[in-house]
């Protein structure tokens, strides 16, 4: 594992059930350890209700509005506000609002990084 830095703007970038993500650092950056990818959702993207076995998913939005929950719990995020979701506990949300919604997601162990890699669809 070596130093990096990731410009803004840069990093692959996959579409992904109807999100794009940019990666910022892969699991094969850090070992495995952490990946980290800009996700951009439109207005009215819905991520269905689904479970991260062993590994938490991390959001801190940068622009826009999410709502969702986390197993009983239910949460409205918005430019500033942290999401921490704990990895085997279902959860799902939605970009509410009438523009995009975009956050830094932040996933470890990294696992979702490699799902987005191998089942997106490359982006130029």
């Amino acid at each position: 594992m070596s130093f990096f830095v990731r410009p803004a703007g840069e990093g692959d970038r996959y579409g992904f059930g109807g999100a794009t993500f940019t990666v910022k650092a892969s699991g094969s950056d850090t070992e495995g350890r952490v990946g980290v990818m800009e996700q951009t959702g439109p207005a009215g993207l819905t991520v269905p209700p689904h479970t991260h076995e062993g590994e938490d998913e991390m959001f801190y939005v940068l622009e826009g509005e999410l709502r969702g929950f986390c197993g009983d719990e239910r949460f409205t995020a918005s430019a500033g506000d942290f999401i921490f979701l704990p990895r085997d506990v279902e959860h799902g949300f939605e970009v509410v609002g009438d523009g995009p919604a975009r956050a830094l997601t932040i996933c470890g162990p990294a696992r979702f990084d490699a799902l987005v890699v191998a089942h997106g669809t490359p982006l130029t």
